[in-house]
């Protein structure tokens, strides 16, 4: 699998680093202009052990545990490094840099166009329903959805988007083929094998930490050709999102909640040049087909049963 040793090797020096994603990939860009990383990491672990302070035996130790998280994964997944055209270079540069992306499904998803559709944990009826509206919207366009793999508004656009048989791009805080909470598990089923492709930035070792949703908000952000906020409170973490897409890219808030108290964040955004949705057809404002997609090459070994 190509980028396998090279991202053990990370996952290693970020065990070694205690998970301080700053410090580690630091030292991991350093080791990439010192050491051929196709390479395992035991292999060079005795010429950089005085450069962290650890001893040969206990880096080659944790690279032996990261390897059998590796080797426990079932599915046949994609690594993807920024060499890939689909890797966003802003992940290098964050609080969190992370050096690669995990894909599990249908990578073809990528050459298409993404509608973000982001919201809260609670949604209302109101929201709700917004949210199947949007989902016949991307299906009936050809479009595919991108969201974060959570309950609430993402969930319900998931389960509606697939119930038409369209396409969907899930980015999960957990490793791909590990649900975030058991009751995503059998969405995270249902994406793969009606042809949806899950993301994830977190490697097939690390557990679930608060600060990976910042890394797959950020990620998201970056990945978005158009972002629609469906219901969202006053700084609700779908709102961090929303203001990290690129400013290309188009924006739209759905103002039925606007006036409410604890909802402000609607009329600033609304000031600020996003755009309102009123009804469906509003949508429309946000399809800006792009005549060039990248293609990519893909060499994918799944089993029928991951989870």
């Amino acid at each position: 699998m190509q980028n396998i040793n090279e991202s053990m090797t990370y996952e290693t020096v970020l065990s070694l680093f205690s998970e301080n994603y700053s410090k580690a990939f630091s030292f991991f860009s350093k080791l990439r202009e010192s050491f051929d990383l196709s390479d395992p990491l035991p292999s060079f672990a005795g010429r950089i052990s005085s450069a962290i302070g650890r001893a040969e035996e206990e880096i080659d130790e944790a690279w032996r545990r990261i390897r059998a998280s590796y080797q426990a994964v079932r599915a046949g997944y994609e690594i993807i490094d920024q060499r890939s055209p689909f890797f966003p270079e802003s992940l290098l540069e964050s609080e969190y840099p992370v050096p690669f992306l995990y894909a599990l499904g249908n990578l073809r998803l990528l050459e298409k166009e993404r509608l973000t559709v982001i919201g809260s944990l609670g949604p209302s009826q109101e929201g709700a329903r917004i949210a199947e509206d949007t989902a016949s919207f991307i299906n009936s366009n050809s479009l595919v959805l991108l969201t974060p793999l959570r309950l609430g508004v993402s969930s319900l656009a998931i389960a509606d988007t697939l119930r038409g048989s369209g396409s969907v791009i899930a980015f999960s805080s957990s490793f791909v083929t590990k649900a975030p909470n058991e009751r995503l598990r059998d969405q995270m089923s249902d994406i793969y094998r009606r042809g949806g492709l899950i993301l994830s930035a977190s490697g097939p070792a690390l557990r679930e930490n608060k600060w990976h949703q910042v890394i797959r908000n950020r990620a998201l952000s970056a990945l978005s050709d158009s972002v629609f906020m469906i219901e969202e409170k006053d700084g609700g973490p779908a709102w961090k999102i929303f203001d990290a897409v690129s400013p290309s890219s188009k924006r739209m808030v759905s103002s039925h909640f606007i006036g409410r108290e604890g909802y402000s964040f609607i009329s600033h955004h609304l000031e600020s040049g996003s755009m309102e949705y009123r009804s469906q057809k509003d949508l429309k404002k946000l399809i800006s087909k792009k005549e060039r997609r990248v293609r990519i090459k893909i060499d994918l070994s799944l089993t029928p049963d991951l989870f």
